[in-house]
């Protein structure tokens, strides 16, 4: 898949997760979520296998060989993690 226009195709990470006494499940990461690259198009600043953080809620959810991957836009990332 070829990625265009300062688009990535990401795979979000398995975010940590705890239970409350009252069985409430509350996310550790309220606002942001950290990905993994899997297609970073044309940008050299990323490489496959990158971790970055990105602003919650931004993105379009696409199904690739029965595994959810997101398209998301360079600008949309926070942070490089590796």
């Amino acid at each position: 898949m070829q990625m265009k226009n300062n688009y990535l195709l990401v795979q979000e990470i398995e975010q940590q997760e705890r239970t409350t006494a009252s069985g409430i499940i509350m996310s550790t990461e309220k606002y942001n979520r950290k990905v993994k690259i899997i297609n970073p198009g044309d940008n050299k600043d990323l490489k496959e296998g990158d971790v970055v953080l990105k602003n919650m809620g931004k993105g379009t959810m696409v199904r690739l060989d029965n595994v959810e991957h997101e398209l998301i836009h360079i600008t949309d990332l926070i942070a490089i993690l590796t």
